[in-house]
């Protein structure tokens, strides 16, 4: 397996593994988020392909410059295929984002997890997270 920067040709790989997370989406919004991480200077994304180079899973970091409690680094979305889970392939991206973080001194890496993914909860905390609080998301359409 291999970790390596995301690109515009994953397109319909990480689109396809974004469904199985419940995120099914337009394609070509897809691939204009993924242009937009590949541009900015405060994020990045990443995939895991195996020995022929299909993708099998993927990460997003960024930055997070918060007033209050300062800098972290944010894992923004990380999905491993259903069919190829346990293997390390999650461990490996979330590693990657760790590495990430470190390289832009960026002392913690936090992320965000639906109450109702437990195993995946179960997972992160194998990795050495902890649940810092629980809140609700709010979300409001700006016209």
């Amino acid at each position: 397996m291999t970790i390596r920067p995301i690109a515009e040709s994953d397109l319909d790989r990480v689109h396809a593994l974004s469904a199985q997370l419940g995120y099914p989406g337009d394609r070509d919004a897809t691939l204009a988020r993924i242009r937009a991480v590949i541009a900015s200077p405060i994020a990045d994304a990443f995939v895991a392909e195996d020995e022929g180079g299909r993708v099998l899973g993927w990460g997003h970091v960024f930055a997070a410059p918060f007033i209050e409690s300062g800098p972290v680094a944010e894992l923004g979305g990380l999905v491993v295929d259903e069919g190829s889970r346990g293997r390390g392939i999650g461990a490996a991206l979330v590693a990657r984002a760790e590495a990430w973080a470190r390289e832009r001194g960026l002392g913690q890496l936090c992320l965000r997890c639906n109450v109702i993914r437990a195993e995946t909860h179960e997972f992160y905390r194998r990795l050495g997270f902890e649940i810092q609080k629980t809140q609700h998301k709010f979300r409001k359409a700006v016209p």
